[in-house]
């Protein structure tokens, strides 16, 4: 559990909170790429941590990301006409490049100096793995971008999704910190018959845990025999980010995913999701039936808290755990039944909660580190190897361990081993 405090600290994410000024520190995913394809088209409204955005595809291919507002009345460049380089304000006529720097304001007199002195409020932009990334931080603390493996591959091969969480982005990251569950809420097949994979098989994983340069990776160690266990190894990626692991088998064989739940504001989150095989193309529509990607106006999921996500009481007879449709569908409804805010003052934690705990930990001392102390997490000016860093799913021998099988690059090693 944590404190009233501690929980504030941890789930308040605006601009000027102490969370907000340490994730603003990090590049995020800010929406996909598919929703600005077309250079000079519609501009995009989005809001990101508290911020009212909008974002566009210039003339020449760039993107940018500016203050929704208008710098000269406040109107909102949502509507603005995208062409030739610029978002001009239906206003006045005020036009802004990408990078915010004013080009023209028609109204006012020959000769002003005034348009060379106003800029709009606008954060740097990189596109890769079908989606558009931000740095809303500090300008001379920009940090390497983070080239991770998948956003690399062949379009083929990699997926981007966008789905909104009605709820704290804190409760959403923390479902995919936590193996434990996936037994029990993911279960494909009724509670009380036979068990299909090893995580439903084995409830009670013994979570391991190390820390990293980029936050922790832990093992839930299985038990499959008295001579072997089975483990998956999730990766914890600060601030809000998971890598996790392929079955090992089936269809989701060679399967890897990644998360990111990027806060919206306090209440709500865009929880940006990677599907990635490196055999083999990914099959966008399995994905889609396979998740629960079933969406909405606004990203909002067909099957929400509204309808209570159309949960069928005969499925959980017959079929599954859940009666609820979708792997995604079923982990947000677990995490926004929380409420929109969790108070986490009134848990009860256990032993399959370890790796929930040490999240929380790392991310109230990274913050509070850079509040008070200005110390910024190392791994931001590291050139850290991020293409070596996976989820991984392994058989391994009960008298050795998993780390021995994948061990941690002395490049990605912490130096700590509490946190």
């Amino acid at each position: 559990m944590l404190t009233k405090a501690d929980n504030d600290l941890l789930t308040r994410v605006g601009p000027g909170t102490v969370m907000g000024t340490m994730l603003r520190r990090f590049w995020t995913p800010a929406l996909l790429s598919d929703e600005i394809a077309e250079p000079n088209g519609r501009p995009v409204r989005i809001r990101l941590m508290g911020e009212d955005l909008v974002a566009f595809r210039a003339s020449d291919d760039r993107v940018g990301l500016l203050e929704e507002a208008c710098p000269h009345r406040g109107t909102s460049l949502g509507l603005a006409v995208n062409a030739d380089n610029g978002l001009r304000c239906l206003y006045h006529g005020w036009k802004f490049d990408v990078n915010g720097q004013c080009l023209d304001m028609p109204a006012e007199q020959d000769g002003s100096a005034m348009c060379a002195r106003i800029r709009a409020r606008a954060y740097p932009t990189v596109e890769a793995g079908g989606v558009v990334w931000t740095y809303m931080g500090p300008p001379a603390e920009k940090p390497v971008f983070p080239n991770f493996e998948w956003l690399s591959f062949a379009p083929e091969h990699v997926a981007a999704f966008k789905v909104r969480a009605d709820c704290n982005y804190a409760q959403v990251m923390e479902g995919t910190v936590d193996s434990a569950h996936a037994g029990v809420l993911h279960r494909e097949s009724p509670w009380g018959e036979e068990a299909k994979y090893p995580h439903e098989k084995d409830l009670k994983p013994k979570l391991e845990i190390e820390y990293t340069q980029y936050g922790l990776r832990y093992g839930a160690v299985r038990t499959l025999s008295p001579e072997e266990r089975h483990v998956r190894v999730t990766q914890v990626i600060l601030p809000f980010m998971t890598l996790i692991p392929p079955d090992g088998a089936g269809v989701r064989k060679h399967r890897r995913m990644a998360n990111a739940f990027v806060p919206r504001d306090d209440v709500s989150t865009w929880h940006i999701q990677w599907f990635f095989d490196d055999t083999q193309p990914v099959d966008r529509a399995f994905r889609i039936e396979e998740g629960g990607h079933w969406l909405i106006d606004g990203f909002r999921k067909q099957l929400n808290i509204d309808n209570w996500y159309q949960q069928d009481r005969d499925m959980m007879r017959t079929t599954n755990m859940s009666g609820i449709r979708g792997i995604l569908t079923q982990d947000h409804a677990v995490s926004e039944t929380q409420g929109a805010i969790l108070d986490r003052s009134r848990e009860h934690l256990g032993t399959s909660d370890l790796a929930v705990v040490a999240w929380r930990r790392l991310m109230l001392r990274t913050a509070r580190g850079l509040a008070e102390r200005n110390e910024a997490p190392a791994m931001l000016s590291a050139a850290l190897p991020w293409q070596t860093i996976k989820g991984e799913t392994l058989v391994f021998k009960a008298q050795s361990g998993w780390k021995d099988v994948v061990p941690l690059s002395s490049e990605l090693a912490a130096d700590m081993t509490t946190a």
